[in-house]
């Protein structure tokens, strides 16, 4: 056995990139039928937006660099996507774009593109947003509103989130039951529970994702909801709260496991997934937001190359062991 130090990106044992970007593109877009059907035309043009912004953004910097312009590998479309999901459906067009142009110019370009980027661009894309306008990140339309408007500002009762409700420590009105179809309020792409669970299967079994670091992920939400609790519940109902309501399924699914950000070995993977689970636990119960997934992931994004170097000691800055 001869190891060899090689350059990023640092995706081993993974279908090509362009591909893992086409499964993660066609899983997100079939996320997005149900708040198409629920609201209208609105959540296909944030879409769309968003993602032409994404990779507007990729171009322009090219071009600045001076860097060959071509087809390119799809991770802009993803981040844009990404980004439009955490978004609630009554978000003003402007923000997932702004959203997207700190995440493509600020988070993701100056690293050197996608296979290099330290930190997950959507995730740090949604934060800024989250920092800069928590009012409209956190403000949330009734679902039971149709066909809002594909522009313009939307007009209906305004409601709190089972998230928000939470972490006012009060009981949703919703069951869990009825949470799996997706009838409730939070950000666009996480209601869909049932097909946000169908696409991680996808993602695993056609090794797009790591299944292990969304098992350790939830494995620690679920003993923090079970445990400590922060409603008066019985364990089961307060697992069931947790995991369903907000981001974090999504998260667990389509963010934790970006291969780029997280770490390289299993055991690494696994302890990754954890601790990432416990923060974003952390950021619920203590954080000022409802939602405080992409700020724990970024967290755990910071300090994956350390996680590697404590599980596996084969990482070192800018390589990584492969074995020939």
């Amino acid at each position: 056995m001869i190891l060899n130090y090689a350059k990023g990106p640092f995706i081993k044992n993974v279908p090509t990139i362009p591909s893992m970007m086409r499964d993660v593109i066609f899983t997100l877009s079939v996320l997005l039928i149900i708040p198409i059907v629920q609201y209208g035309v609105r959540p296909l043009v944030m879409a769309v937006c968003t993602m032409f912004v994404s990779v507007i953004c990729e171009i322009i910097f090219n071009l600045i660099q001076g860097n060959k312009i071509g087809a390119g590998d799809g991770s802009s479309l993803v981040t844009g996507l990404m980004i439009v999901m955490l978004m609630p459906v009554n978000a003003p067009i402007w923000l997932p774009c702004m959203a997207a142009v700190f995440a493509v110019i600020v988070a993701k370009m100056p690293f050197g593109a996608f296979g290099h980027t330290p930190f997950n661009p959507a995730a740090a894309g949604v934060a800024f947003a989250a920092l800069c306008y928590p009012h409209l990140v956190f403000r949330y339309i009734d679902s039971s509103a149709k066909n809002l408007p594909a522009f313009g500002d939307c007009t209906g009762d305004i409601v709190s989130s089972t998230a928000a409700v939470l972490k006012n420590g009060l009981k949703p009105s919703i069951l869990p039951l009825d949470m799996l179809w997706g009838a409730f309020e939070g950000p666009l792409g996480t209601t869909g529970i049932l097909i946000i669970c169908a696409g991680g299967l996808y993602l695993f079994i056609k090794r797009t994702a790591n299944w292990e670091i969304t098992a350790a992920f939830l494995a620690a939400a679920l003993i923090i909801a079970a445990f400590w609790p922060r409603i008066e519940c019985s364990m089961i109902t307060s697992v069931k709260y947790e995991l369903l309501s907000g981001s974090l399924l999504f998260c667990s699914v389509f963010m934790v496991t970006d291969p780029v950000t997280s770490p390289r070995t299993k055991p690494a993977k696994i302890a990754y997934g954890f601790i990432c689970g416990v923060l974003v636990m952390v950021f619920r119960r203590f954080g000022a937001f409802e939602q405080g997934a992409c700020f724990a992931l970024l967290i755990a994004n910071a300090l994956a190359p350390q996680i590697d170097v404590i599980f596996s000691g084969s990482f070192e800055t800018g390589d990584v062991l492969y074995e020939k």
